[in-house]
């Protein structure tokens, strides 16, 4: 999967897709932006993402504990957790993702997944339904899992498929700390171990550093590449373009429940759907959009 080095950036290319749907289906306002109550607290995998909520109803997800991305993101907004940003417009909040610092790029992606789900309802899309929590990738024992971020839960999956597993991240401390905990698995900072890797999964994190690309050059033999999580709600036809080949997100379907449950520290996945959009089953955003005006 070798990239061309002329290829667009990324963020760029998902915000001139933006642009161009927004011709024909102009974006409502910010309603306001979801922090969660509590965070950093093992096992509370809901009070790792914030949320914006448009006017529509229409919600975004995005990660905040990339770095200091969440001190930062309470101390900018924090104070006002349930109106801040409220009537800002999506477009200009989203624009943040190329050149914005961790908390613009942070909110700027669930701005991004914000407007593609607004979209998505006035059009009547509902993306397929995600069979397995690896974005409906099966995996049988022939195959070499590479994983770009420690998962432990899905360790035990390869495992039960007999297959090999190999580990790419980011943190130093991380991966000191997971290969004593799992000996057998290869845990690295070296992307270029995912070379002999004929599957590859990776959370949309890699929207927000900016590595989509670099992962999927270091992946060349990856004939399946799925970009899963709560952040991965966006449009997915420039990953796939690049060679992704399936995007699972989180589709939020009770805003009222999700609210409340956001608000009070519960878990929200009760009002939320997990979805899987495979490449060769995508109809691309002109077919579902009418194309730009």
């Amino acid at each position: 999967m070798s990239q061309s080095p002329n290829r667009t950036p990324i963020a760029t290319a998902l915000l001139q897709q933006l642009a161009a749907i927004a011709t024909r289906w102009p974006s409502p306002k910010v309603r306001r932006l979801h922090i969660p109550q509590r965070h950093g607290e093992p096992g509370e995998h809901d009070a790792e993402f914030c949320a914006i909520e448009l006017d529509d109803g229409a919600f975004g997800l995005s990660y905040i504990l990339l770095g200091d991305t969440l001190d930062h993101l309470l101390a900018r907004h924090g104070s006002d957790r349930h109106n801040a940003l409220a009537g800002a417009d999506p477009m200009a909040m989203a624009q943040r993702l190329a050149g914005g610092d961790e908390v613009e790029r942070a909110v700027a992606l669930a701005a991004v997944n914000a407007l593609t789900d607004s979209v998505w309802r006035r059009v009547g899309y509902t993306p397929p339904p995600a069979g397995n929590s690896l974005g409906d990738v099966v995996l049988g024992p022939q195959d070499h899992l590479g994983m770009i971020g420690f998962f432990p839960p899905l360790v035990r999956r390869v495992d039960e498929a007999g297959g090999l597993l190999t580990v790419v991240e980011m943190n130093a401390e991380m991966v000191a700390r997971q290969q004593d905990r799992f000996p057998r698995v290869c845990i690295t900072l070296d992307r270029t171990a995912l070379a002999d890797c004929n599957t590859v999964v990776g959370t949309s994190t890699m929207l927000l550093n900016d590595s989509l690309d670099a992962m999927l050059a270091a992946a060349p033999n990856a004939s399946r590449f799925a970009v899963i999580g709560p952040s991965a709600g966006l449009w997915p036809d420039a990953l796939f373009e690049r060679g992704v080949t399936l995007l699972g997100g989180t589709q939020v379907v009770d805003g009222a429940a999700f609210a409340e449950a956001m608000a009070t520290g519960d878990s929200w996945s009760a009002a939320s759907r997990k979805f899987a959009i495979a490449r060769d089953g995508w109809p691309g955003w002109t077919a579902l959009t009418g194309g730009p005006a």
